[in-house]
């Protein structure tokens, strides 16, 4: 039996927990606001799970420059790793066997003059300058559980190393130290575990649920002649919102690649509902074919993205705690576009902890301010033109193209019925016995080897990496739910949404003629939709250890 663990204990003024572009963005604002002011900078720790700064970190990404040249005005001359600035945007229709483009942009897709880039690249980048200015990044160490005392967040535990999977200690155990801090901000990304144990413990919960969608990007390396410096496509897939809502988006960067990607609702009466598929069947229109034809796959990758907007964000702060970036919900739907928000949450964040640090008070009073904050600043204007983007959708297609023109263009974006609620995206699978039968089994596709891939081949291209021997980080609360009564119910859609074949019904060796789950938790690429779009809601994803998970280069 293992002994009581003895935990090594180290105390910062500021932890963030995450090196995104949020968490970054707000350790570098911090210390430069500080110095702008003559104010003794507090020590600053930035943790990081994977194991160097960028390697989790994915997006399209066509950025809004408006964050980036509010944090740092010269980031240009200081070497922001830019791929292309957009002067070609684009916007395209593609259908099974046809495509259009059309003669005007979209409003939302207007992204003249944004920032093609590297989010990958990026996070390293801006991690540079937050150790140049004597901020501590510590990569490869996962939080854990958050550290609580009464109603005050005190800090962060960080995950054991060297447990096997049977749960006992090897040879190369490490006990997860305890980091405690004066405030403690969580930017992890979608659905993060602490975010998750901070918003239930201090009941955060927004006026309505968040909801995402799975962004499945590849990196394809294409011939000269079909590279288009600053050409930045998206697309509409009309005959996919049968299934979910969705689009797709195409950007040039430098040495011939491009970013290709596949948006899709976790929000779909189909339960079988599989992004990674959504993409593999828009590359086999005639448009992509060509694009592609000798082109070589270079990477692979996924990533939810919180799509509810103003009205599922979590409240903000809590008593030695703050929520910044995709932890927050900080994207702006309607554009796609996130990046230019989570850096703004940083910069509020740091502001607000500037404050706190001066007059020596980490309560909700003071950290509130941050809210006060964002309320006033040009990220909430974003989310309040996009309020009811989602609630809109949620309503049906019918009602959907009938209240667009009316949100967009003549009430502000409120629409015809005002703010509507909207549910979790899980709750919108229909039951097989719903279905027609013909629906009532997941769709066959042959993958060619050569434009379309297989899960288990694409996982090769994302770079992930786990220790077999540990306790699987996907947690299943009840497998027997999964064979009894998921299968007759929904078919089992663990096996369709996860786009890195993760989860699989096997035969079940002791019980002839029925399946149990098995987990190839080695194959995470820690997009985190399992743990949003099952419909039991009992698979929890936790961190591995430290330093494990996709390698996104590039990405």
């Amino acid at each position: 039996m293992n002994q009581p663990i003895e935990r090594e204990c180290m105390e910062v003024d500021v932890l963030l927990v995450g090196a995104g572009p949020a968490t970054l963005a707000a350790a570098y604002h911090l210390m430069k606001t500080c110095e702008a002011r003559g104010v003794e900078a507090p020590a600053v720790l930035v943790i990081e799970k994977s194991a160097e700064v960028g390697d989790h970190m994915l997006s399209g990404a066509c950025i809004n420059p408006r964050g980036i040249k509010e944090l740092m005005p010269d980031f240009l001359e200081q070497g922001f790793p830019l791929e292309y600035v957009c002067d070609k945007p684009q916007t395209h229709v593609f259908f099974p066997n046809a495509h259009f483009r059309l003669p005007m942009n979209l409003p939302e897709f207007s992204k003249k003059n944004y920032l093609v880039a590297s989010l990958n690249k990026i996070a390293k980048w801006l991690a540079e300058k937050c150790e140049a200015l004597g901020v501590d990044i510590y990569s490869g160490f996962a939080g854990d559980e958050l550290l609580i005392e009464g109603n005050q967040v005190v800090g962060v535990r960080l995950g054991d190393m060297g447990v096997d999977k049977d749960g006992k200690h090897k040879g190369t155990f490490q006990a997860g130290m305890d980091i405690r801090a004066k405030v403690t901000v969580l930017g992890e990304g979608v659905r993060g575990s602490l975010s998750k144990q901070l918003v239930s413990h201090f009941g955060l919960e927004g006026d309505n649920p968040q909801v995402y969608e799975t962004g499945i990007k590849e990196i394809w390396r294409v011939k000269p002649e079909n590279h288009v410096p600053g050409r930045v496509v998206h697309g509409l897939i009309p005959h996919y919102l049968t299934n979910a809502f969705g689009g797709m988006w195409l950007y040039d960067m430098q040495d011939n690649l491009v970013s290709f990607g596949v948006v899709t609702a976790l929000e779909s009466g189909n339960p079988f509902n599989d992004p990674h598929l959504q993409a593999q069947k828009l590359k086999t229109n005639k448009w992509f074919r060509k694009l592609f034809e000798g082109a070589e796959l270079v990477r692979y990758g996924a990533k939810a993205i919180p799509m509810g907007g103003l009205t599922a964000m979590p409240k903000l702060y809590a008593n030695g705690a703050l929520l910044v970036g995709d932890s927050a919900g900080f994207c702006n739907a309607e554009k796609l576009s996130g990046v230019h928000m989570a850096m703004k949450s940083g910069m509020m964040a740091a502001e607000t902890i500037l404050e706190a640090v001066v007059q020596d008070d980490f309560s909700a009073v003071t950290l509130g301010g941050y809210a006060e904050r964002y309320r006033t600043s040009w990220a909430y204007e974003e989310h309040w033109k996009a309020r009811t983007q989602h609630a809109s959708f949620a309503a049906g297609l019918p009602f959907f193209f009938v209240n667009e023109p009316v949100r967009r263009f003549l009430t502000d974006g409120g629409g015809l019925v005002g703010q509507p609620e909207f549910h979790a995206g899980h709750q919108a699978y229909k039951k097989l016995s719903e279905l027609p039968p013909e629906k009532r089994t997941a769709e066959e596709f042959e993958f060619d080897g050569v434009l379309t891939f297989s899960k288990e081949h694409l996982v090769g291209f994302s770079g992930t990496a786990h220790e077999a021997d540990q306790p699987s980080h996907l947690v299943v609360a009840d497998t027997d739910l999964c064979s009894d009564v998921c299968t007759e119910e929904y078919g089992n859609p663990c096996e369709s949404f996860c786009p890195a074949a993760v989860y699989e019904m096997m035969e079940d060796p002791e019980v002839p003629g029925k399946k149990k789950l098995f987990i190839h938790h080695e194959n995470c690429v820690h997009c985190k939709t399992c743990d949003i779009a099952d419909p039991y809601q009992v698979i929890t994803w936790t961190p591995p250890e430290g330093g494990e998970g996709p390698d996104y280069t590039n990405m």
